[in-house]
């Protein structure tokens, strides 16, 4: 045990798209120059853990003198857009990190009400929550959402493409508006392609409205 070749001498770490690598390194490195069976990973994987991109991590030896690090990063169901920023929150609503530049391949929700968002906190709009719960049912139902926006009074929008939007309105009977929205879609699969707009504010009296037909030249 008193040998220095088993002195850890590097510790191998993977995982880390978002994580601050510094932070990451910061915490391994307290393990350097420990015996690799005798050092404690217990307060590494505390501090890694506690970083706000983290989901999991775990941590292992290869003798004779390196440890290896995988973290797990929490995964995004959308990033919403507010004060010039982007921030990627998970299903459940917490927000987990801030960017700068619009992420590709998440779906972007627009907040233009005065939002608190910080990483390690969850989100308090109930306009907000209702927005990754839109998301979640558009998903299972398999309906493309391009952007989804909140306005300063907590109504929502979706945008679905080629200039169509949804009307969603206050958030409330989210379930039974999304039902309704399945059902017309399935009614009229060219509802996006023909339309401008299909309002269900009120669930009980949707309306739709078709594009304006081209003037005919004369």
């Amino acid at each position: 045990l008193s040998s220095p070749k088993l002195n850890v001498a590097k510790v191998d770490i993977k995982g880390t798209r978002l994580t601050d690598r510094d932070a990451v390194e910061k915490a391994a490195s307290r393990t350097i120059g420990r015996n690799i069976i005798l050092v404690r990973t217990g307060p590494t994987l505390r501090d890694v853990r506690g970083l706000c991109e983290v989901s999991r991590a775990s941590m292992g030896r290869r003798f004779p003198n390196r440890l290896w690090l995988r973290v797990w990063e929490r995964k995004p169901a959308a990033a919403l857009e507010s004060g010039g920023a982007f921030f990627l929150v998970e299903s459940n609503g917490l927000v987990f990190h801030r960017l700068i530049d619009p992420p590709t391949g998440i779906p972007i929700v627009h907040v233009t009400g005065n939002e608190n968002l910080k990483p390690g906190k969850m989100v308090d709009s109930l306009s907000i929550k209702c927005a990754l719960e839109v998301l979640r049912l558009a998903r299972r139902d398999e309906i493309k959402l391009a952007k989804i926006s909140v306005d300063p009074q907590g109504r929502i929008c979706l945008n679905m493409g080629d200039d169509f939007r949804v009307f969603l309105g206050y958030p409330d009977e989210i379930a039974r508006k999304m039902s309704k929205l399945r059902s017309a879609l399935a009614h009229k699969p060219s509802m996006v392609r023909e339309g401008t707009y299909i309002d269900l504010s009120c669930p009980t009296a949707p309306a739709w409205r078709p594009k304006m037909a081209p003037p005919s030249a004369s």
